[in-house]
């Protein structure tokens, strides 16, 4: 299980794209399979693909660890 709270540079973005910005290494198609079965939470409740997040928001997912390695940042 990992836990994210939502910023203020994500806010106002959709959850899906939220979660490709983060997660590189989490495939599409598990995304949204989590997001249909409940996997993926938004404040504890079910989500949509479509929700918008906004500051302050918590995003629970309950998904395999190889997912949800955050992808690092790369700075010349």
């Amino acid at each position: 299980m990992k836990t994210l709270t939502v910023k203020a540079n994500d806010a106002n973005q959709r959850i899906d794209k939220f979660l490709q910005k983060t997660y590189g290494n989490l495939p599409p198609s598990v995304m949204y399979k989590g997001i249909r079965t409940k996997n993926i939470k938004l404040n504890g409740k079910r989500c949509q693909i479509a929700d918008r997040l906004r500051e302050g928001d918590v995003v629970t997912l309950y998904l395999k660890d190889e997912f949800l390695e955050e992808t690092p940042r790369a700075y010349d």
